[in-house]
């Protein structure tokens, strides 16, 4: 999720009720898989530092929006960066990373057994081994840049918000939940209605313009509660219509679906990990945060590929990957609050309390189906209704079962073979009928196993005055209304190839330049 400064709250708990349809679940008339899926509020940035790559920018341009090329961002990538590799820094002439800027981008120390056998394995598997991902070339393994700094996290409050929170321009308001925008006469936007604890109708009001930035979810919440938004969605809720937009429409995430492996030759000794951990976060709070906390679960390598083509530049795939130490049921915790159910979560304990198991998170980065964001009241706190739209288009769900197919190739090396290898084939009602390995049984599997990884962007897109389903143009400002910008994730026409963090930090970026240009 991304953060904001003055944002209504996000919260993607919902309790999924058994659909008719076998393989998913409906939580108030929308499509999710199967379970209560846990996130928002109490879901923390992963700090994985991905821009995407050049094609992803391009195609925005191509759609009308000038000025938005990878040629033309790049150097709003630049500008936030402080980059601590200097071999990725100095790679390329210096062309593509930048120094000296707010937020620190590092490599992370912590490793475990595990990856070096994952890099000796992708080696073998012929895959290629980049210095990076955020430069020129886009498919193979690499390290994980992270948003972090010595040893804690760089999240964008830290890096942006703490080292200026003292100028008299600047006022911070913690906890504040806008409930509407005001308007002027001819539909121009001046302030905002806000909520502070129990303090109800605050007012803060604009000079020049509003800049909403409350994320893919609450943006186009707030705008439908202001009266922006589709005639059909807000009639019948009463709400008087001041731009009939788009607003909702375009929803797009990154949905991933896990499969697990166990290895057969133990690698990993789950004392002397709980040990050093206890040891860094003692030392982490002694020497004043100067020491991080070593493990992560989470293997810092990360891997891109294309399912459709071995000679394709750009990849419709990303492999996360996660070690689980046997015996490390703390683990399961991250599976139980995907929510799946209990004969799923019973067979993956199972396998963790006899042998390391790894878990690979294959993710589907360029979907092409869509979902939508509707409101169900006038009443600001109530949740708004997300319909995800997963598996719209039958392609996603063909990508991620390809992305498997590699992914077993993978795991048929000798590398992986000397440590005794094996799929943790895990119990699912309904997916146990069919012959497993097949694409049915795959099929299956995706419908049953595969949830968000949190990335949702495109509800309030940005488009040319031609595009019908526009709601900002290239400059951010909201069609139909003046005085208003959108600065997040959700102005993204598509979703970029990878983490959202770094697109998102890059929009607000070019759009302190665009608001720069507007009035100084």
């Amino acid at each position: 999720m991304q953060s904001s400064m003055v944002r209504t709250r996000v919260d993607w708990q919902y309790t999924a009720e058994r659909a008719t349809d076998s393989s998913l679940s409906i939580v108030n008339g929308t499509y999710w898989p199967r379970g209560k899926l846990l996130g928002g509020s109490g879901a923390i940035n992963g700090m994985q530092y991905i821009r995407g790559n050049r094609k992803n920018y391009d195609d925005w341009a191509k759609l009308g929006n000038h000025g938005w090329s990878w040629r033309e961002v790049l150097k709003y990538f630049k500008k936030s960066e402080n980059n601590k590799v200097p071999e990725i820094v100095n790679g390329n002439g210096g062309k593509y990373h930048g120094v000296g800027g707010y937020m620190t981008i590092d490599h992370f120390s912590a490793t475990t057994p595990y990856h070096d056998i994952l890099k000796r394995a992708t080696k073998e598997a012929g895959f290629n081994q980049l210095l990076e991902f955020n430069a020129e070339d886009h498919i193979g393994y690499s390290l994980f840049q992270y948003n972090i700094e010595g040893a804690t996290r760089d999240s964008s409050a830290k890096a942006f918000l703490n080292p200026i929170q003292n100028r008299p321009n600047l006022h911070i308001i913690k906890n504040a939940f806008v409930v509407s925008l005001l308007y002027g006469p001819g539909n121009v936007v001046q302030g905002v209605d806000m909520i502070i604890g129990d303090r109800a109708n605050l007012r803060a009001m604009a000079r020049k313009e509003v800049i909403l930035s409350a994320g893919t979810v609450n943006t186009p919440q707030l705008l439908m509660l202001s009266g922006i938004g589709k005639r059909e969605d807000l009639e019948p809720l009463k709400i008087p219509l001041r731009a009939e937009l788009s607003v909702g429409e375009n929803l797009q995430d990154h949905v991933f679906v896990p499969i697990f492996y166990s290895l057969g030759k133990l690698i990993s000794d789950i004392e002397q990990i709980e040990s050093k951990m206890l040891i860094d976060l003692f030392e982490f709070t002694l020497l004043n945060r100067s020491q991080p906390v070593t493990y992560d679960r989470v293997i810092s390598i990360v891997g891109f590929a294309n399912t459709k083509s071995k000679t394709a530049i750009f990849p419709d795939i990303q492999f996360l990957n996660m070690f689980l130490a046997k015996e490390d049921i703390d683990a399961i915790q991250f599976f139980e609050g995907i929510g799946y159910e209990t004969n799923i979560l019973d067979s993956l304990t199972e396998s963790v309390e006899q042998q390391d198991v790894v878990a690979v998170l294959v993710t589907g980065i360029q979907p092409r189906s869509r979902g939508k964001i509707r409101i169900k009241s006038t009443n600001p706190y109530r949740h708004p209704s997300i319909e995800t739209g997963y598996f719209s288009d039958h392609d996603d769900l063909d990508v991620l079962r390809r992305g498997i197919r590699i992914q077993q190739k993978l795991f048929e090396t000798e590398t992986f073979k000397d440590y005794q290898t094996e799929p943790v084939v895990l119990s699912i009602a309904d997916c146990d009928q069919l012959q497993y390995d097949s694409d049915d049984y795959w099929d299956c599997y995706i419908r049953h196993m595969s949830t968000t990884l949190y990335h949702p962007v495109g509800t309030a897109k940005m488009g040319p005055k031609t595009d019908p389903d526009a709601v900002v143009d290239e400059q951010l400002r909201v069609y139909g209304v003046s005085g208003l910008r959108v600065v997040d994730a959700s102005i993204m026409p598509t979703i970029t190839s990878g983490n959202t963090n770094a697109p998102t930090v890059m929009i607000a970026e070019k759009a302190c330049d665009m608001i720069k240009t507007t009035h100084l």
